[in-house]
């Protein structure tokens, strides 16, 4: 094969590999109407403990996504599972589907808009004391 073959199907190659590695979206308004059907997906929220405290959607476990790989065996059951992902803003559950997807884990999705949009949507939180 020619170098200039080779140059050509890199592109594709990559293309191909992000597309495997893609997380899904859910939008918040799906993701409230399967918790009030008692259907929801794990949550996972890797936001650090403190903002956990403060306000989490209903079901979530909360593992910071700096702490994910000390305490995979807390989700190492769910590999198989649909597994929804959320933070503040969005950089943080990245971090984690990356390493998630690293671990063998297939069934990931992204809250759309994560923390930031359920609380302007006025969706549901649950605090728990520190």
């Amino acid at each position: 094969m020619k170098l200039s073959d080779t140059i050509k199907i890199i592109p594709l190659l990559l293309c191909s590999l992000f597309a495997q590695s893609k997380v899904m979206q859910i939008e918040p308004s799906a993701l409230l109407e399967q918790i009030k059907k008692q259907q929801a997906p794990i949550l996972l929220d890797v936001r650090t403990a403190r903002e956990f405290t403060q306000g989490h959607i209903q079901g979530a476990v909360n593992i910071p996504y700096d702490q994910l790989l000390n305490q995979m065996q807390k989700i190492k059951d769910y590999k198989e599972q649909e597994i929804v992902i959320y933070c503040r803003s969005g950089r943080r559950a990245q971090v984690a589907a990356d390493i998630l997807k690293n671990k063998g884990f297939k069934h990931l999705s992204d809250l759309d808009g994560h923390m930031l949009l359920w609380q302007e949507l006025n969706y549901p939180l649950i605090s728990t004391p520190q």
